[in-house]
Formats: structure tokens, C-alpha cells, sequence
């Protein structure tokens, strides 16, 4: 799932808002393997009351996972 999101995040305007357990563990995977800058949450949204991660930044290792994974 982090590479799809990987993929779906650079085709998004940044902030971008990440939802549900699922979602937030593979952005805090992109976080920790350096190829996202993200906030992550501390406790849930008052407006959803559903956790959600903002992702603000792509990095440099982001875009060189995003060339290796597409295959140029």
C-alpha cells in the first residue's frame, strides 16, 4: 500500500489528508523511510472524529522511489 499511496500522493496538490488506520501507518512508513515529510496525528479530528495524517512534502527519496517502482 505505501507505494500506491506514494504514487497517489504525487498526483495530489500538497497538504494532502490522510485517512484511517490503514492509511496513516503507510504514510508514517513513507515518513520513516524518509520519502515523505507528514504530520502526524495526535488524536482525532473534532469535524470526523477519524485520525488523519497530512502529508505537506514529497521528498528527494520520494521521487527516486516513485522513478525505481514506475520502472524509468
Amino acid at each position: 500500500m505505501r507505494h500506491s499511496l506514494l504514487h497517489y500522493l504525487s498526483t495530489q496538490q500538497l497538504p494532502a489528508t490522510v485517512a484511517g488506520a490503514q492509511g496513516i501507518a503507510a504514510v508514517q512508513a513513507l515518513l520513516l523511510e524518509g520519502c515523505v515529510k507528514a504530520i502526524l496525528p495526535q488524536f482525532r479530528s473534532p469535524e470526523t472524529d477519524v485520525p488523519v495524517a497530512t502529508v505537506t512534502e514529497l521528498t528527494r527519496l520520494g521521487h527516486r522511489a516513485l522513478r525505481r517502482f514506475s520502472g524509468a
